[in-house]
């Protein structure tokens, strides 16, 4: 890998990381859960991207919000499909 992407790699990693531990510490995860839990992460660097405290940042509270949402069960199922076809990202070209 170039070594910018690889950079940027490395601060999503490690924000996605301290987020999963803050979620531990805050009691968002329980501690006692916090072994039988896996937490699968999809990060996005876009190729520009170039300032690892933003790349930091952004992914940190990214994963804090998704993190919160899933233990407090949301989006419900029925959320979730009544929203799927409005979801909209910037990338995601149309």
């Amino acid at each position: 890998l170039p070594e910018e992407v690889a950079e940027g790699q490395t601060a999503a990693q490690a924000a996605v990381a301290k987020a999963i531990a803050d979620s531990v510490g805050a009691g968002v995860i329980k501690k006692s859960d916090a072994e039988n839990l896996v937490c699968v992460v999809g990060v996005f660097i876009h190729p520009g991207a170039t300032d690892d405290k933003k790349i930091y940042d952004y992914n940190y509270e990214a994963t804090k919000m998704a993190v919160k949402a899933a233990m407090e069960g949301k989006p419900t199922v029925d959320e979730m499909l009544a929203g799927k076809d409005a979801a909209a990202h910037p990338f995601r070209g149309f």
